[in-house]
């Protein structure tokens, strides 16, 4: 994508009272007005469109052959993008939400208000409360977790807390996420294998 702009002429009647009407709404503000003179538009041509009916820009509309709007792609492509990665990370706050994490967990991850988290639980779990979580009875298990979790961060070293907990639980779906996570913090002032980073143990905490 190397232009910055792409002209794209719309010939649509409706589209083109659209615009015109907010050229109009630009002429009778202050900062549109002077906007529209430094691109160069003509000061007698303004006034007139300031003074037109409705009807009379419905029938400049009809008769334009079209008119031309700049597209983005650049930024038509990060909108895009922004849209994916919102609908992500409300999937990934859904299926946490699901999987047992706690209200702090669910704050702390996804960045939302504790009232946003109690509206969403209620919707998708029902008004059921969550009590102090266990750690797994197996000493082998935990073992395992604890393994599984240090070659988690091995691997994505540059992912979030909450990538590395949704990794965690694919691989034991059969325990909640708040589960999983009370007991990777069982040992957390340990030192880590491997030689992990400070600042991703920190995240941990």
């Amino acid at each position: 994508m190397s232009a910055n702009r792409i002209p794209v002429q719309i010939q649509n009647t409706q589209m083109n009272f659209l615009m015109l009407s907010e050229v109009v709404r630009m002429i009778e503000t202050e900062d549109g007005l002077d906007s529209l003179l430094t691109m160069g538009c003509d000061a007698e041509l303004l006034d007139q469109l300031r003074n037109r009916s409705t009807r009379d820009l419905w029938n400049i509309s009809n008769r334009a052959s079209g008119f031309t709007v700049l597209l983005s792609p650049k930024e038509l492509l990060n909108h895009i993008n922004g849209i994916d990665r919102q609908r992500r990370d409300d999937e990934l706050c859904e299926y946490f939400v699901m999987h047992g994490a706690s209200r702090q967990l669910l704050i702390k991850l996804f960045k939302r208000s504790s009232d946003e988290i109690r509206r969403l639980r209620e919707m998708l779990v029902g008004r059921g409360t969550v009590g102090r979580t266990g750690l797994p009875k197996s000493l082998r298990v935990r073992d395992e977790i604890h393994n599984t979790w240090y070659s988690i961060i091995k691997n994505c070293p540059n992912e979030s807390l909450r990538t590395w907990l949704y990794e965690l639980h694919q691989r034991y779906p059969e325990y909640t996420i708040e589960t999983l996570h009370s007991t990777i913090k069982e040992f957390e002032d340990d030192e880590a294998p491997n030689q992990i980073s400070k600042e991703n143990l920190s995240s941990i905490k």
